[in-house]
This record gives C-alpha cells, structure tokens and sequence, in this order.
C-alpha cells in the first residue's frame, strides 16, 4: 500500500525516489487547498515542454511554489513510476531547478490517474483537503487524467491555466485549457490567483 512520503531535495538531481515514511506521521494541514505538481521529472521533459505563457514547464512550477509555500499550501509531488527499472533513478527525479522541501509530500504512481492504485485520495482526506490545484505534465495525458479522477471524487478543482504543459509549444496547454473552461472548470492563471486566501478559513454563517 503506498503512502505520501516526505523527502528532502538533494542538489541538482532534486530528489532520489524510494524513501517513505508512514502517512501518520503527518500532520493535518491547516489549509484546506493543496497543490498538486503532476509528473515533473526529468524522463518526461524535452525541450518542447512549455506552458502557455511560452516558460519551460520547470520555470513556471518554480514560479508557483514560490507563491503557494508561503500562503500555507500544501505541495504534493505526484510522480510517475511505471518505468522504474528502465528509467534511471535520476532521470525519474523531479527536473532541475525544482527543489522538493522537507515539507513537501511525494506519492508514486503507476497510472495516468494519480488516484489510480495510490493513496492519494484517502491522504487528502485525512489531511481536510477539499480543493486541489493542479499543476504539472503533460496536460493531455496525466495531468487531464487526475483531474477527472479528482473530479469523481467530489474535490474542487483548480487548474493553474499556466501551470501545464504538453509539449508543442504550449499549444496542448491551451487546448486542455480550452476544453476544461467550456465544462465550467476553474481555470486561472497563476498570476491571477491569490494565494493566500486559498488558505482562509470559510466566512462562519450568520444566525437568522
């Protein structure tokens, strides 16, 4: 049974895939949102790898922790390992400059879905986490495939309309982008998303 693990980056390689420790051993998060970063490893980038905004996929994730860890939010590495024992431990690590902090959590997965197989769903829940933001590659393949996942089970979403890409250019990004927005999905740029009060605690309801 897998479980979040929580891993210290390690220099350029990012982190080394493998290390676990028992998701009890977490605390409940304060914050209700979390942030999911779907597939950023260094196997599955090339140079075509962009976001919408024309950034490498790896700038743009940069850019996004550097918004989300301060408000509060949860980060979660959701990381393909389907080929382990093909793929080298370092060409399945997260892709440089992404650092993985020790308050990150990391879960391994062997589907598109990232709730296939996984923990992830049971991990959400006992961390009160309601809403997801989503982040990641490729938008059309494990990116679009966890949101439908998250979506069946009843966890708002958020794409970070910047924050995906799947290769051409950024030209996939967009059409997923595209095609969320006319399902009525969230889709907002990262720029355009506060954070902080992704974080607040809901308004308490008035009496009467």
């Amino acid at each position: 049974m897998r479980k979040l693990s929580l891993v210290a980056a390690t220099g350029v390689v990012g982190l080394i895939l493998g290390s676990l420790v028992a998701f009890a051993d977490v605390q409940t998060a304060s914050c209700r949102t979390a942030l999911l970063v779907i597939d950023v490893q260094t196997a599955w980038l090339n140079t075509r790898a962009k976001t919408v905004d024309g950034c490498k996929i790896q700038e743009k994730i940069v850019s996004i922790l550097e918004l989300a860890r301060p408000a509060g939010i949860p980060v979660i590495f959701v990381v393909d390992v389907s080929r382990r024992g093909i793929e080298s431990e370092r060409r399945l690590a997260v892709a440089h400059p992404i650092e993985v902090l020790e308050s990150d959590f990391i879960l391994e997965k062997r589907h598109k879905n990232g709730f296939i197989l996984t923990t992830l769903e049971d991990d959400l829940h006992a961390m009160g986490i309601t809403t997801l933001l989503i982040t990641g590659f490729a938008s059309h393949e494990c990116v679009r495939s966890t949101v439908k996942g998250a979506l069946r089970r009843d966890f708002e979403v958020i794409i970070i309309g910047d924050g995906h890409s799947g290769g051409e250019g950024g030209r996939r990004a967009t059409s997923e982008n595209a095609t969320w927005r006319s399902q009525g999905l969230l889709v907002i740029p990262s720029g355009e998303l506060d954070f902080a009060t992704l974080c607040l605690p809901p308004e308490p309801e008035e009496d009467g």
